[in-house]
C-alpha cells in the first residue's frame, strides 16, 4: 500500500513575499512525505494525481479516462498492475486494448503520456519503475480536422434543446443547453476550451473581449461588434451567465456531450477522411458530428473569419496567433 502524506505549505501570495517567511516554517516542520515503495500502479497514479491537482485543479479530472481503462484491464485479466510492469512491452499491449475499446489513436497517447508522466513523479517518492517505462510509440494519425460554416452555426444556435428533448430529465436539457452555448460562444469569442473556461466579468469591457491565453501566455483581443460571427448571440449567452462560461467541465466530458448534440442537431452525413496511419494510405467515411470537437470552434471561427473577408492582422489578434503559419492551419476550405 502507498504511504501518503501531504501537508502542502502555504505559497507566498502572487503580489509580494509576505508569505516565504511561513512557507520556509512550514516545509521545514510538514515536508511532503509520499512513500510509493510498495504501491499499485492505481495507488500511484492516485497518489500523483492527487498531488498534482494541488496546483492543476482539473488534473484529477484529467486522468480519469487512464484510471478507467488500467482498472478494466486488471478485471479482464484478473491482475493486478504494479509500476515495475509498465516496460516498452507494456505499452503495446495497453494501446492494442484500448483501441479494441474504440479510443482513438490521439486519445490513447494522451493517457501513455500521462502514465509516463505520472511514473516520473512517482519515482521520486521510491516507487519502482523500469528502466523503459518512457518508451512508447503510438503511430502516427493525420487527423482529420474540420470547420463548420456560418450557416451551421446558425443551425447549431437556434437548435431548440428543451422540444429536442422534452421527454429527457431537466438536468440534462440543462447541459445540452449549456453544451450548446459553450460551443457557440467559443466561436464567437476565438477561443480554445481551457481559456474559454476561465473566462469572467474581468475579461469584458464594452464589446472588447480581452484574455492571457494558458497555453501560450499570448493576449488576445476580441471586438465583439466587429469580429464575431453572431454578436447579438454572443452577448445573450454572456448575459445569460453572467459572463462567465456556459460549461466548465473537463474537455472529454464536454466533447462527449458536444458529439451528442452536433447529431441531434442533424450533422449526420458521411464526410470521407483521407490520411496516413504508420505511413498507409487510409480512406473511411464517418459521419460529421464524430468530427466535431471543442476546438472545431475555433477552427470555425477563423475560417468563417477568412471567408467573410476579415483583415488577417485582425483575425491573430482574436486567435492570439503570434505566428502566421499557424494560423493558415485553421483555415479549412472545405
Amino acid at each position: 500500500m502507498a504511504v501518503l502524506s501531504i501537508a502542502m505549505p502555504v505559497m507566498a501570495s502572487p503580489d509580494g513575499m509576505s508569505g516565504f517567511k511561513s512557507y520556509l516554517e512550514q516545509s521545514r516542520s510538514n515536508p511532503f512525505v509520499v512513500n510509493l515503495e510498495n504501491a499499485t500502479l492505481v495507488e500511484v497514479i492516485l497518489a500523483g494525481a492527487n498531488a498534482k491537482t494541488k496546483f492543476h485543479p482539473k488534473y484529477r479530472e484529467n486522468v480519469g479516462g487512464l484510471l478507467h481503462n488500467l482498472r478494466l484491464m486488471e478485471a479482464q485479466f484478473n491482475v493486478v498492475l504494479y509500476p515495475i510492469q509498465v516496460t516498452d512491452i507494456f505499452y503495446g499491449y495497453f494501446i492494442q486494448f484500448c483501441r479494441q475499446r474504440g479510443l482513438k489513436d490521439t486519445t490513447i497517447g494522451v493517457m501513455c503520456a500521462r502514465l509516463r508522466s505520472l511514473l516520473s513523479w512517482a519515482a521520486k517518492y521510491k516507487a519502482p519503475v523500469s528502466p523503459t517505462y518512457t518508451e512508447y510509440v503510438i503511430p502516427k494519425t493525420v487527423p482529420h480536422e474540420i470547420a463548420l460554416s456560418a450557416d451551421d452555426v446558425s443551425r447549431v444556435t437556434y437548435f431548440d434543446v428543451d422540444l429536442y428533448y422534452k421527454g429527457r430529465r431537466k438536468d440534462y436539457r440543462q447541459t445540452m443547453t449549456r453544451v450548446r452555448d459553450m460551443f457557440v460562444l467559443s466561436v464567437c469569442l476565438y477561443q480554445r476550451h481551457s481559456d474559454m473556461v476561465r473566462i469572467g466579468p474581468s475579461n469584458f469591457e464594452r464589446n472588447k473581449f480581452t484574455i492571457t491565453q494558458q497555453k501560450t501566455g499570448i493576449v488576445a483581443v476580441v471586438d465583439i461588434d466587429r469580429f464575431s460571427i453572431e454578436p447579438k448571440t454572443a452577448y445573450k449567452i454572456l448575459d445569460r451567465y453572467g459572463f462567465t462560461a456556459p460549461y466548465t467541465s473537463s474537455i472529454g466530458n464536454y466533447n462527449w456531450h458536444l458529439h451528442d448534440l452536433m447529431r441531434d442537431v442533424g450533422f449526420t452525413d458521411t464526410v470521407r477522411v483521407d490520411g496516413f496511419v504508420d505511413g498507409v494510405m487510409t480512406s473511411t467515411e464517418v459521419p460529421r458530428f464524430e468530427l466535431i470537437t471543442s476546438h472545431t470552434a475555433r477552427r470555425t471561427a477563423i475560417t468563417v473569419g477568412v471567408d467573410r473577408g476579415l483583415n488577417v492582422h485582425d483575425l491573430r489578434k482574436c486567435s492570439g496567433h503570434s505566428d502566421l503559419k499557424n494560423f493558415d492551419r485553421y483555415i479549412r476550405d472545405d
